[in-house]
C-alpha cells in the first residue's frame, strides 16, 4: 500500500510538472515595438524563429508612437517593452514592475541614430551662424538627452539654442523641410532624408558612449533565470546574423523601420552589440540629468533597474 502511494505521488508530481512546462511553452509574451532602426533584432528573431528555437513564443505588438506603446504597457497588455533609458526610468519612477535585460543600441561611430539637422533653407551655414535660430526637439524625452549630451560634447552651453517643442517626430521633420524651424533633432534614417533634401547634419550621437535603446520584461519574466537566459540567447543569436550577413535583413529594415523607399537601397544596414547590460555608470548619467530637470525626485537603484547579470 505504502509503494502505491509512493507511485501515485510520483506521478502527480511529473503531471504537474508536464503542464507547468506545457503552460510555459504555450504562454505568449508580448513585446511593444516603434517602427524604429534599434528594434531590427527583435524583428529578425521573431521572424527565423529563433525564440521559438529556445522554447519561446515571442510576439511583437507593433505601435507607431510612444505613447500608445507606454499607455498598452501602463494597461497590462504588454509583457515587454523596447524603449530608452529615459522612457524607462519614467516609468519605474511610478513603480512599473519592468526590468532592463539588455542593451538594444549603444551610440556607436560611424552609425548615427540622432542627429541635428539644419533646414534645406540653412544649410552650408556654421552652428556660430545658427545661434539666433531655434531648434524642434520633444521636451523630458531621450531627445532632449540627446541634445543636451550633443552640445556639451562641442563643448557648447545647454541654452546655445532656443528650443521649440514639438512633440511628433513627422510634424518635427516637416517644419525643418519647410524652414517653419532651422533646426530639428531627428533620428535615422530621417538624417539621411533631409540631406538628400538639401539640409545638413551638424552634430550626432554617434560618439557619445550611450546606451541608447534598452529591452524591457516585467519583473516576473525578467527574474526567471530559465526565460531570461532563453530570451537572450534567441536575441544574441539574431543580432549575430545580422552582423554576419547585412543585406540578406535589407528588406525586414524596409519593412519595419519605416525607411523611405528614396533610402531603401542605399541607407545602410546598422550593426547591433551582443546582449548585455547597460553600464552602472552609464545609468548614472542618466539620473542625474533626470534629477536635475526634476524628472526624478530621487535615484532607483541600479540592482533595481535591471535584471540579474547572467
Amino acid at each position: 500500500m505504502k509503494r502505491c502511494i509512493i507511485v501515485l505521488a510520483a506521478l502527480l508530481l511529473f503531471a504537474a510538472a508536464q503542464a507547468a512546462q506545457a503552460q510555459a511553452q504555450a504562454q505568449t509574451i508580448k513585446i511593444g515595438v516603434l517602427p524604429v532602426l534599434d528594434a531590427l533584432p527583435l524583428q529578425i528573431a521573431v521572424r527565423d524563429g529563433l525564440f521559438e528555437k529556445h522554447g519561446l513564443h515571442v510576439e511583437l505588438t507593433p505601435f507607431a508612437s510612444a505613447l500608445e506603446r507606454n499607455t498598452a504597457l501602463a494597461g497590462g497588455q504588454l509583457d515587454g517593452y523596447f524603449s530608452d533609458m529615459v522612457d524607462v526610468l519614467l516609468f519605474m519612477r511610478n513603480r512599473t514592475p519592468i526590468r532592463v535585460v539588455t542593451v538594444s543600441y549603444r551610440t556607436t561611430p560611424g552609425q548615427p541614430m540622432f542627429g541635428l539637422a539644419t533646414s534645406p533653407a540653412r544649410s552650408r551655414r556654421s552652428i556660430d551662424a545658427l545661434k539666433a535660430f531655434g531648434v524642434a526637439y520633444s521636451r523630458a524625452t531621450v531627445i532632449e538627452y540627446i541634445l543636451d549630451a550633443m552640445l556639451q560634447k562641442a563643448g557648447l552651453p545647454q541654452n546655445y539654442f532656443q528650443r521649440v517643442e514639438i512633440k511628433k517626430i513627422p510634424i518635427r521633420m516637416q517644419m525643418l523641410l519647410t524652414d517653419g524651424v532651422a533646426l530639428a533633432v531627428l533620428p535615422e534614417p530621417l538624417l539621411d532624408l533631409t540631406k538628400s533634401q538639401g539640409g545638413d547634419v551638424l552634430l550626432t550621437d554617434e560618439n557619445l558612449d550611450i546606451p541608447l535603446t534598452v529591452i524591457c520584461l516585467k519583473d516576473e519574466l525578467a527574474l526567471d533565470g530559465a526565460t531570461r537566459k532563453a530570451f537572450l540567447a534567441a536575441y544574441g543569436e539574431a543580432v549575430q546574423r545580422i552582423n554576419a550577413h547585412p543585406d540578406q535583413y535589407r528588406s525586414l529594415m524596409r519593412e519595419t523601420c519605416r525607411i523611405p523607399e528614396s533610402l531603401a537601397e542605399t541607407f545602410p544596414v546598422y550593426r547591433y552589440p551582443a546582449p548585455s547590460l547597460p553600464a552602472p555608470d552609464k545609468v548614472e548619467a542618466v539620473q542625474q540629468w533626470m534629477l536635475g530637470k526634476k524628472l526624478l525626485k530621487q535615484r532607483i537603484d541600479y540592482a533595481r533597474i535591471t535584471a540579474p547579470a547572467d
